[in-house]
Order: structure tokens, then C-alpha cells, then sequence
């Protein structure tokens, strides 16, 4: 549905603007029914600027205009003028003829441009469909602008509505040739589309020789390179040995780090190898006989009852042996110690891989302990 617009009556919408601007100079802050004939956005920087002041001497007339030097400027017009109101009405005489012209910005936004030759200023006007705290629909005050000479842009303004809309058309389809004709370049056909081809098989062609862990840079002007001798299985096969150069990281091929050990692989190997061969270095030993000792019935009683040669000898033989039996003994606790020390760690590295909390180790660890206790008992 196309929303109706009726054009702005100056005459009705100028006075109570005209006659808020002198008490810019007595108060700080806008009268209250200023606010009403401004936009929404307008009314809000007016609003937030003046509530945060902290300068007595800073009028709000200067808000008005959006342009710094502008407002500067509009404020020394408004001190010089007069809005004398008429002695009958009580409101301030306008000229005879007001010129109101118009500007589509876009679907939604149509400005007018009200001029007030006579008092050197400029009004702009935006049409609000809903602005509920300025009283519905219509025209509100968007800027005030000083007019001392003619602007620049007075060729981009319509006399009308209708026209305005109809400039903002043409503008629109100006602007979207322009962007066609700057743009990139059509294809001109075939002779277009051959080159397109061949900086696709000059890129392509990198890859031929290029080494499998690498990924060719785009270099300009490359020749083409033709496989031969090749069938088109074996051609493409090659890409699957290609380790692109941004991506040379594969997690999985990541070995996770083994973690400091206090047990050497084979120590306790070594240690039951020792068990088994004997401690002071002797020949392993079969059934109680050495390798390559023949057994016979002496040998036999020998083994069954041995006799020390004397009592000193003896006693010094048992005590050696005691010892050796004592650091045996002690060397196996080490490491078995150290090797459960060793797994606990291993199990703890596994767990924490597939994603389990130190918490949650601890107590499952703490679980079969107990249970290792109710067995203990159950026995």
C-alpha cells in the first residue's frame, strides 16, 4: 500500500520553531515545546547533550546543526536577527511566498527544504510516518541550517514530491549502469573463455613439479605442463601423497611424549635373569648340576647332604650368603617399587588422553584399593 504524503504547510509549522530560537540565549536547556517538532533522532542528541552539560554558556541552538562550523554560524544569525510577532496574531510574520522543495533519500526517507530568505536560514524537514512522542505522523525538524548564499546542491532538489521520487529513480538506475560499466570486465566469448582455460591448466599444472610435501606458490606466467607417459588413474593418484604446505601439522600423526620413568625397560628382567643364573656369576644349572657335569651317585649324596669343609668356613659361607640373599632381596623391592611407580603413571597418562580428571583417576584408583582390602579379608 502506497503511504500517502501531504506536503509540509509552513505557515503552520514555522512559527512555534521561530519563536523557540531566542530563548536559546537565556536558557540552557529547549523550551518543552520544542521538542516535539524535532525528529526522533534529533530530539534524543538534544535531549542526552544538554542533560550532560556542564557549561552554562553553551547554547543548545548550536545542537540544532549537525555541522560544527554550521552551528557556529547559525547561532550568530539567530543573535542578529529579530522575530518580531505580529501585534494582532501574537505570532511571528513569515514572507508571502515560502519555497518548500523535496529529496528522496531512499524508500523510507523523503526530506523538504523549507527557505526562509528573510531571515537567513534554512529548514529541513523529515517526514516521521510513526513518532509517537512528537504526536504521530508528519513532518518534523530534522536541521538548521544557515543560508547566506545558495547552496551546491539546490540541482538535487524537486519542486514536488512526484518528482523527487521520480529523481531518486533515475539516480538509482544511473548508479547501477556506472557500477555495471567499473566493474569486471564481460567475457567476450570464446576467445575469452580459452584464456580462462589456460591460467586454470597453468595453475594446475604446478602440481606436476612440485614434491609431494609441498604445495606449489601461484607464480605468473608459468608454462603449461602436459603429463606424458601417464594414464589418468595414475595421474591423479599423485595428490594423494601431497602434504599441503599450511597444513604440514597432522595431529594424528603425534607420537604422545613418554614421560619421565624411574625403571628402565629391562631391569626387571634383568633382575629375574639373575635369579635365574645366580647371583655370583655361576653357570646356569640344571636339576642341581652345573651344564656338562655328568650326575652320578656321589654327586647325587653330595647335593643331598653337603658337608662344609670346615666350621669357619661354613659360618663365613652363610653369612656371604645371607648378605647376598639381604641385596637380593632388596634389589627386588626397588623394582618391583619402581615398576608399580612406573604403571601408575602409564595408567594416569592413558586416562587423562581419553579425557579423565585427576579427580576422577584418584578415586577409581582409591576403589580398587579398597576392594584389594574385602578380598584381603574374604581370604
Amino acid at each position: 500500500m502506497v503511504e500517502l504524503i501531504s506536503p509540509p504547510d509552513p505557515r503552520a509549522l514555522l512559527p512555534a520553531l521561530l519563536a523557540c530560537l531566542p530563548t536559546a540565549f537565556v536558557s540552557p536547556r529547549p523550551p518543552p515545546v520544542l521538542l516535539p517538532l524535532l525528529s526522533p533522532i534529533l530530539r534524543q542528541r538534544i535531549q542526552i547533550l544538554t542533560s550532560v552539560s556542564t557549561s552554562s554558556s553553551e547554547s543548545w541552538l548550536r545542537l540544532l546543526c549537525w555541522d560544527t562550523i554550521k552551528a557556529e554560524r547559525l547561532q550568530a544569525i539567530v543573535d542578529e536577527a529579530t522575530f518580531e510577532p505580529h501585534p494582532v496574531s501574537g505570532e511571528i510574520e513569515l514572507p508571502t511566498e515560502i519555497p518548500v522543495t523535496y529529496k528522496r533519500i531512499d524508500d523510507e526517507t523523503l526530506r523538504a527544504q523549507v527557505l526562509l530568505p528573510e531571515y537567513r536560514l534554512t529548514v529541513i524537514y523529515l517526514w516521521c510516518p510513526d513518532d509517537e512522542q512528537g504526536g504521530g505522523r508528519g513532518w518534523r525538524v530534522a536541521e538548521l541550517l544557515p543560508r547566506e548564499l545558495p547552496a551546491d546542491d539546490e540541482s538535487s532538489w524537486a519542486p514536488s514530491i512526484g518528482e523527487a521520487n521520480d529523481q531518486a529513480k533515475e539516480k538509482l538506475l544511473a548508479d547501477a549502469l556506472d557500477d555495471r560499466i567499473d566493474g569486471p570486465a564481460v567475457d567476450d566469448g570464446p576467445a575469452a573463455e580459452d584464456d580462462h582455460e589456460d591460467e586454470d591448466d597453468d595453475y594446475w599444472a604446478q602440481y606436476d613439479a612440485t614434491p609431494g610435501n609441498k604445495t606449489p606458490a601461484v607464480r605468473a606466467g608459468s608454462s603449461t605442463f602436459q603429463p606424458s607417459g601417464l594414464s589418468e588413474a595414475s595421474y591423479f593418484s599423485q595428490y594423494s601423497d601431497v602434504q599441503p604446505a599450511m597444513d604440514n601439522h597432522d595431529p594424528e600423526e603425534e607420537q604422545p611424549e613418554v614421560g619421565p620413568s624411574s625403571l628402565n625397560g629391562d631391569m626387571l628382567a634383568n633382575l629375574l635373569r639373575r635369579q635365574v643364573n645366580g647371583l655370583n656369576g655361576d653357570s646356569a644349572r640344571t636339576n642341581g648340576y652345573s651344564a656338562g657335569e655328568v650326575p652320578s651317585d656321589a654327586a647325587a649324596q653330595a647335593l643331598s647332604h653337603p658337608r662344609p669343609a670346615s666350621t669357619s668356613s661354613s659360618n663365613s659361607d652363610a653369612v656371604a650368603r645371607l648378605e647376598q640373599e639381604a641385596a637380593s632381596q632388596s634389589t627386588y623391592e626397588v623394582g618391583v617399587k619402581q615398576h608399580i611407580g612406573t604403571s601408575i603413571k602409564s595408567l594416569f597418562r592413558l586416562a587423562k588422553a581419553t579425557g579423565m580428571s585427576r579427580g576422577e583417576f584418584q578415586g577409581l584408583v582409591q576403589t580398587e584399593l579398597e576392594l584389594l582390602d574385602v578380598m584381603d579379608m574374604d581370604d
